[in-house]
């Protein structure tokens, strides 16, 4: 029988394995439907934080895990014998993945009857790897979407079983794309289950002729290149929110460079081109609320001389506006707060650290 039938279906044993935030909705679905039985969350040992390490991190997955008394495990190693066996006595029928942050070897993978699954937030075959909504966002991608895979051995690259695209907004960062999808999840996951227990899941092989990865970020990737387009640049700034961070070094002659951390800018239609002796990094206009930079590639969809309006992916403008920076050492700040405390002036720069 379908949904509607009653009982005459099989309940499956799930455990979810997840430990981010992107991890969550798609738990408090497992844990609040009623058709199946959620028997145990695998996530992330606790880990110590603060000055002099007195606080304790648990994972988001943990948090809610706690609050719906739902058992949980946490081993350094998912691979462990010791726990694999554990799995072998709970019997599970299916095992979900979502953002957990270890490999599964080849036992707990051919363990459940059903397999295991994993939710990847991009339309793979497009962006294997650790930072798909990051570079989706860097890339200027207009679409992302998620994916959910019958894992195998290899990384992402098992049959797809569900997929559905979402469109990226201007102005989304990295944080609020990966909030959308990790929302969007928990529905696709829903949808799933329905199929499993139709007999109707479908799973269609990935074209390993597209595959494109995106490997985990470091700090450096956040560096903002300045010769770079400013339709580029704000791409940056939106894909490394909230880490590792778009940061740049501010330098005034007779100063220490100082590192900032770009937080909000947009592209600016500013069209006065007769800044010749202009180079990138540049300051070239300051006003009441926007600090104009010269960044690289003039374009002539800028050339329209009109006045300075920040406007996001929008005119292929090589000049950007910044709106708000987190200066080493300092709070966030507006951009009005941090012309006005560190005293900037056109013909001042951002740029690589002068040695």
């Amino acid at each position: 029988m379908g949904r509607e039938g009653g009982g005459d279906y099989q309940k499956m044993r799930i455990i979810f394995i997840g430990s981010s935030a992107f991890a969550v909705p798609a738990f408090m679905m497992l844990a609040t439907q009623q058709r199946h039985q959620l028997i145990g969350v695998v996530t992330q040992p606790d880990s110590r934080k603060g000055r002099g390490l007195k606080e304790t991190a648990i994972s988001a997955v943990k948090v809610e895990a706690i609050k719906h008394k739902i058992e949980i495990w946490q081993p350094e190693s998912i691979n462990e014998p010791a726990f694999i066996r554990q799995f072998q006595d709970k019997k599970p029928d299916l095992i979900i993945v979502a953002a957990y942050g270890q490999k599964l070897g080849r036992e707990i993978l051919n363990l459940p009857v059903h397999g295991c699954i994993n939710i990847h937030p991009s339309l793979l075959p497009k962006y294997r790897g650790s930072a798909p909504v990051n570079y989706a966002i860097l890339n200027g991608d207009k679409q992302t979407g998620i994916s959910i895979i019958r894992m195998v051995e290899r990384m992402d690259a098992g049959p797809i079983l569900k997929q559905v695209v979402v469109e990226i907004r201007d102005d989304e960062t990295a944080e609020a794309l990966d909030g959308r999808l990790a929302v969007e999840s928990a529905g696709v996951v829903q949808s799933l289950l329905d199929d499993i227990e139709s007999k109707t899941t479908n799973e269609i092989m990935q074209d390993e002729t597209r595959v494109t990865f995106a490997p985990k970020l470091k700090k450096a990737d956040g560096e903002i290149n300045w010769s770079r387009p400013a339709r580029e640049i704000v791409s940056l700034i939106n894909a490394m929110q909230p880490w590792p961070g778009a940061y740049t070094y501010y330098n005034s002659a007779g100063k220490e460079p100082l590192k900032v951390d770009i937080l909000d800018a947009g592209l600016c239609e500013w069209g006065d081109n007769t800044l010749t002796e202009s180079k990138a990094g540049d300051i070239i206009e300051i006003t009441n609320n926007e600090l104009i930079i010269y960044c690289g590639v003039v374009t002539p969809a800028c050339r329209s001389g009109r006045e300075s309006r920040p406007e996001r992916r929008g005119g292929g403008a090589e000049r950007l506006s910044i709106m708000s920076v987190k200066p080493a050492g300092s709070r966030v700040l507006t951009v009005r707060e941090f012309i006005n405390g560190y005293r900037l002036k056109t013909g001042d720069s951002f740029g690589k650290e002068v040695e």
